[in-house]
């Protein structure tokens, strides 16, 4: 059986082969490798390269997706891979888009940060490595407790109605109930 490694919050986890869990534990089924695109890089705009390569820090409240209410998808802009879902955003009033949780926790990789003088949980993409945002313990606590505070320079939207077309129609489950049959 094939496993990944992850260090999360420094406790060590195997994880064998998996299938993605999306909203409420429905299996995604993942149909596409993700990788760092070093053509994707070299598209960056300044800004989405200095928060994804190094680390930045976009301004609160200037930034394209801290109060978007349509919804979609996430994904990493280097790597595409899906982070966040519509349906676990909410307005934390911060100025950047924040989440309860990521669409499948083993791709946004949790990581210590002692930068400017204090110890927070910095939260970077498995696949593409670009630095996402933070991870905070503020978050609603009838939704688990966590904020994703993320940069939207990390990542790119995909509106529910365009999944398909963009390759990603098996996020769709994440947008209907458990007792939807279609």
């Amino acid at each position: 059986m094939e496993c990944l490694y992850l260090r999360v919050q420094e406790r060590f986890t195997w994880f064998p082969s998996f299938v993605p869990k999306g909203r409420e534990g429905r299996a995604v089924v993942r149909q596409a490798q993700y990788h760092k695109n070093p053509e994707a890089v070299s598209r960056l705009d300044p800004e989405q390269y200095r928060v994804t390569q190094q680390d930045g820090t976009e301004s609160p409240f200037a930034n394209a997706y801290w109060d978007n209410h349509e919804p979609g998808i996430y994904v990493d802009v280097v790597s595409g891979e899906p982070l966040f879902a519509s349906v676990d955003k909410y307005d934390s009033h911060s100025g950047w888009p924040s989440f309860t949780k990521p669409i499948a926790k083993t791709n946004v990789v949790e990581r210590k940060d002692f930068s400017h003088g204090m110890i927070r949980a910095e939260v970077r993409s498995l696949h593409g490595d670009s630095h996402l945002g933070h991870v905070f313990d503020d978050g609603p606590a009838d939704r688990g407790g966590l904020r994703y505070c993320i940069n939207s320079a990390s990542l790119r939207f995909i509106h529910l109605d365009d999944l398909e077309q963009e390759g990603y129609g098996e996020y769709r489950t994440l947008f209907t109930s458990d007792t939807d049959d279609k």
